[in-house]
């Protein structure tokens, strides 16, 4: 039986990799099979090409995701966290920079990144990967 510590820690693990499987998942749908859609809602040009192959990043993510979880195994959970954090923050900072250039309440797409990448994945993986370093020492 693993400890009641371990557990606290993999369980919190999982919960922000599983929303971040959620959003990886969603992102590679509307990217893949709807790039059109995005674009309309953002400042960005359309650009099917880069959309597709953005998507096809985020099922390279899913599918670490879902290896962790079949492993059980916390350091791969934490290194798929500390990558994700890194990417949300960057990603939701680059939509903040659009939106502030362009400050549409229009470019929806741009303010989804704000809120769902920046605010949740990003602080979230922030606050994470801190309670669990402060917790080793």
């Amino acid at each position: 039986m693993k400890h009641s510590k371990t557990n606290i820690t993999i369980r919190h693990y999982k919960y922000y990799l599983l929303f971040m499987l959620i959003a990886c998942g969603g992102a590679f749908i509307w990217q893949f099979f709807f790039p059109v859609l995005g674009s309309q809602h953002s400042s960005w040009a359309i650009s099917i090409g880069w959309q597709r192959e953005i998507s096809l990043w985020n099922i390279g993510i899913i599918g670490a995701i879902i290896a962790a979880f079949i492993k059980e195994n916390i350091e791969y959970m934490k290194i798929l966290t500390l990558q994700s954090t890194i990417l949300c923050l960057l990603l939701g900072i680059n939509h903040l920079i659009s939106f502030l250039n362009n400050r549409s309440l229009t470019y929806t797409i741009h303010i989804m990144g704000i809120v769902e990448v920046l605010l949740l994945g990003g602080l979230w993986g922030l606050i994470l990967l801190y309670k669990s370093q402060k917790g080793a020492d």
